[in-house]
């Protein structure tokens, strides 16, 4: 490694160095979804496609099928409700640190319920009990483990707890199970484009798993080598963020590994970024794809591992333009988008009128000609993927709703940017 200290490097180099890790800027040299995953970190699979989106998007042979039988068949990458209750791609061997870094939301919302919970810490573990009963005998749905359990267990709960989102007494029973890693939640119809979903013991879908074989903090400094390794330069407060750990308990995590850690400085910011020793070099020496272009699903890990997307990856006068709104406020959740050269450009969407068709804009209308015509080759190339291999399913806007979230159309009536284009 070199001794020679790095000058500060600019939010735009680190971006496209993020972008050329995570084989967004060319297509990944391997041939399995399963190392790819290991190398570029947990993907999100929020019941949609948008896991197949972001493998194609780096890998130049990929198939739905090859995905499918690596999920459901070998059982090499699973889907789990983990990090604040996301469910991500994860490697079998990483499903112990998966569990025991999960957000335990509904146990600590029951906890603050208390007294306004209608029904006692004895009737809950009753219901619990029943639930794991009804799934011995395999996987079930929660409509068949309602028929299976006492109606005198089944609480519907007042708006009060609905508005922290406890709705009844099933769904509460259920979410407390998943989260003390007892029962997990699978898709339905071996597909990950679903939101259908079926609810199994863990010892009966993961047998070979022990959630409790790993203690916290040894999960926690794992999941703190896992992130710094796939993300970095990154935050201590981007690992918590991403991690849903407190900002104390994500740098107690980071410290353990952080001998192998360096800090670099960022122009424009006091903040320290920590990068792996060895990536360091990579870094110091790395030398940009020019006009690096590629499309992105909802929720792909190359922004959602970063706290402040707007202000990392966009231009300030562009910075609201990806994200949905809920209640009038922005979300931290941007949507499908155009990068170029590590930066958010644009958004696209699937169209499924007809056939199908992508249509993308572009937020500045002085994107040079050239740079267009490589968004629309590459938008055409995922067109073809969409329609050939994934048919008409859920696409990534139909995550955020067309309600409450921003889509093409908003672009075009609030900022008026560049034309829209169809590929």
């Amino acid at each position: 490694m070199t001794n020679r200290k790095p000058r500060p490097f600019s939010i735009g180099r680190l971006n496209a160095w993020r972008m050329h890790k995570q084989w967004l800027d060319r297509p990944y040299t391997g041939q399995s979804p399963l190392e790819l995953i290991r190398s570029i970190g947990w993907l999100h699979s929020p019941g949609s496609a948008s896991p197949y989106l972001s493998l194609w998007a780096r890998m130049s042979s990929f198939s739905v099928a090859t995905l499918n039988r690596l999920v459901f068949e070998e059982q090499k990458l699973i889907p789990l409700e983990t990090l604040r209750g996301a469910t991500m791609l994860v490697p079998t061997e990483q499903v112990v640190v998966a569990l025991r870094v999960r957000t335990r939301t509904f146990t600590d919302l029951s906890e603050q319920a208390g007294d306004i919970l209608p029904l006692t810490p004895r009737e809950l573990e009753q219901l619990k009990s029943t639930v794991l009963g009804s799934l011995e005998s395999g996987t079930r749905r929660a409509d068949e483990i309602l028929n299976a359990v006492p109606s005198g267990l089944i609480r519907e709960f007042p708006s009060t707890l609905r508005r922290i989102g406890i709705t009844d007494s099933l769904r509460l029973a259920i979410n407390l199970l998943k989260e003390e890693g007892r029962i997990v939640q699978v898709p339905v119809g071996k597909r990950l484009d679903t939101d259908e979903c079926a609810f199994g013991l863990l010892s009966n879908v993961l047998p070979q798993i022990d959630p409790f074989e790993l203690k916290p903090e040894l999960a926690n400094t794992a999941l703190a080598a896992s992130y710094f390794a796939a993300e970095g330069p990154a935050r201590i407060k981007d690992f918590a963020w991403w991690s849903g750990l407190h900002v104390t308990g994500a740098r107690r995590a980071a410290a353990a590994g952080k001998p192998g850690l360096k800090p670099v400085a960022v122009e424009g910011s006091r903040d320290e970024f920590l990068i792996l020793g060895s990536h360091l070099d990579e870094l110091v020496e790395f030398q940009s794809v020019p006009e690096a272009i590629n499309l992105i699903p909802f929720r792909d890990i190359y922004l959602k591992g970063q706290r402040e997307i707007a202000v990392r990856f966009m231009r300030p006068q562009h910075s609201d333009k990806p994200f949905p709104r809920f209640h009038g406020r922005l979300s931290n959740d941007p949507a499908a988008t155009v990068l170029h050269n590590g930066e958010v450009v644009g958004i696209w969407e699937w169209n499924t009128a007809g056939k199908g068709k992508l249509d993308f804009v572009l937020f500045d209308d002085t994107v040079p000609a050239t740079v267009r015509r490589s968004v629309g080759k590459r938008a055409a190339m995922l067109g073809d993927f969409i329609r050939n291999e994934l048919g008409d399913i859920r696409t990534p806007f139909d995550e955020v709703g067309r309600s409450s979230g921003i889509g093409i159309h908003d672009l075009k009536e609030t900022w008026d940017p560049a034309h829209v284009i169809n590929a």
